[in-house]
C-alpha cells in the first residue's frame, strides 16, 4: 500500500488548456480582422493555478491576458514578462504607481475614479474604459462620453482601450445585440471627437455566439477551461480533474451512525472509506449524496458521499467494492455534474478550489 505524496491533487491537463485556446484561436481567425485573445486567468485561472495556466497559454502563442485584481495582475506580470495585462475591477489609487512601474493596465469605470487614479500617479498609466453593458456594476453609462473624454484629458492617463460586458449572451440575443449598439454609439461618439480606441466586449457567451462582438480583442474565460456556458461546436475540454486518496476503511456494522450529527446511518454492514478532502478545500458541505469515482487498479466504482462532508475529510460508502486505502478517489473531472447537483454554475466550483489543494500539470504543453 502507498499514499499519495499529498493530501488532495489538482491535476491541471495543460494538452486541454492548449487545445482549448487553439480551437477558439481556430474560430475567430474566421474574421476578416482577426481578434486578439485575452484570456481571462482571474481568480487563479478560475482555480486552476495561474502559475501552471499563465506560462501553458504563453506558449500556446496567447500576449494579453486579464484579471481581477492588481495582486493577480502582478503575479501575471512575473509569469508573462512581455505580455499585456488588464485588471478588469477595482484597483485602489494607492496601487496604481505599482500598476504603471509593472506597465499593468488598469480599468477606469468613473470620472471620480480616474481623477484619483491620476491624483496617485507620478508616472504614465495604460487605462481601458469600462462601459456598463447592461450590468450596473461597474461602467461609465455608454451616454456619458463626456465624462469618458474628460477622464481620458487627466494628467498620467494613457487612453488605450475601451470595452464593455454582456450581462446575458448566454440568454437574451435581443438584449445583448442592444448592449452592443449602445457601446457602439458611445465609440463613434468618441471617435468624432477624436477617441478612437481598442474595443473589446465578447466573453465566452459572445464569443462562442455572437462574432458582431469579437471587435479588437476576445475575452474567452471558462471557455478556455473546457467549460463552455452555451452549447457548441467548438471542441472544447475540461482541463482540470480533482483528485484525493483514501487513507482509511472502517467497518461498520448496520445502524452505526457516519460523520457529525449522525447524519447518515449505515443500513448495512458496510466499508465507509476516509478521503483527506472537504469543505475548507472547496468540495461543498451540500455534497452529501454526490457519487464520486474511487479508482482500485485498473477498475472504476461509482460511490455515493456519506454524512455531512467536513472541514477537512469527507467520507465514502465503498461496500461492495475492493477499495482500499492508497486508492485514487476522482471527486471530478468536469465540473458541471457538481454544479449541478449544489443549483450553481461551474465557475463557482472550480474557484471554491482552495490554495490547500495542489495544483499538478498534467500532459506534454509548458
Amino acid at each position: 500500500m502507498s499514499f499519495f505524496a499529498q493530501r488532495a491533487i489538482a491535476l491541471i491537463d495543460t494538452d486541454a488548456l492548449t487545445a482549448n485556446y487553439n480551437a477558439v484561436f481556430s474560430l475567430v481567425s474566421a474574421a476578416k480582422k482577426r481578434p486578439r485573445i485575452m484570456a481571462v486567468v482571474k481568480a487563479n485561472a478560475y482555480g486552476h493555478g495561474a502559475s501552471i495556466v499563465v506560462p501553458t497559454l504563453a506558449a500556446a502563442g496567447c500576449s494579453d491576458f486579464a484579471v481581477a485584481t492588481a495582486d493577480e495582475a502582478l503575479d501575471v506580470r512575473k509569469l508573462a514578462p512581455s505580455a499585456r495585462v488588464l485588471v478588469l475591477g477595482y484597483t485602489p489609487p494607492q496601487r496604481a504607481r505599482a500598476l504603471a512601474a509593472a506597465h499593468v493596465t488598469q480599468t477606469v469605470f468613473s470620472y471620480d475614479y480616474a481623477a484619483a487614479l491620476s491624483a496617485a500617479l507620478d508616472a504614465p498609466l495604460f487605462v481601458h474604459f469600462k462601459v456598463d453593458g447592461g450590468m450596473c456594476r461597474l461602467g461609465f453609462d455608454p451616454a456619458d462620453t463626456t465624462g469618458i473624454l474628460a477622464a481620458a484629458a487627466l494628467p498620467r492617463l494613457l487612453p488605450r482601450g475601451i470595452f464593455t460586458h454582456f450581462p446575458s449572451a448566454e440568454s437574451d440575443s435581443a438584449a445583448t445585440a442592444a448592449a452592443l449598439d449602445r457601446f457602439s454609439a458611445c465609440r463613434r461618439t468618441l471617435a468624432d471627437a477624436g477617441l478612437t480606441l481598442f474595443a473589446h466586449a465578447a466573453a465566452s457567451a459572445a464569443l462562442l455566439t455572437i462574432p458582431a462582438a469579437w471587435l479588437d480583442a476576445v475575452r474567452p474565460g471558462i471557455a478556455l477551461y473546457g467549460v463552455p456556458p452555451v452549447q457548441t461546436d467548438l471542441p472544447l475540454s475540461p482541463a482540470l480533474s480533482l483528485t484525493a486518496p483514501v487513507v482509511q476503511i472502517h467497518a461498520v456494522p448496520r445502524g452505526t451512525p457516519v460523520g457529525y450529527g449522525g447524519r447518515f446511518v449505515a443500513k448495512r454492514d458496510s466499508r465507509i472509506a476516509t478521503v483527506p478532502l472537504g469543505y475548507a478545500d472547496g468540495f461543498s458541505r451540500a455534497l452529501t449524496d454526490f457519487s464520486v469515482t474511487v479508482l482500485h487498479e485498473k477498475s472504476r466504482f461509482f460511490c455515493p458521499v456519506v454524512g455531512s462532508v467536513c472541514m477537512d475529510q469527507l467520507m465514502l460508502d465503498v461496500t461492495g467494492t475492493p477499495a482500499a486505502p492508497g486508492d485514487t478517489v476522482l471527486l471530478f473531472e468536469d465540473p458541471r455534474p457538481v454544479a449541478a447537483a449544489l443549483g450553481t454554475i461551474p465557475y463557482e466550483v472550480l474557484t471554491a478550489l482552495s490554495e490547500r489543494v495542489t495544483r499538478h500539470k498534467k500532459g506534454g504543453s509548458p
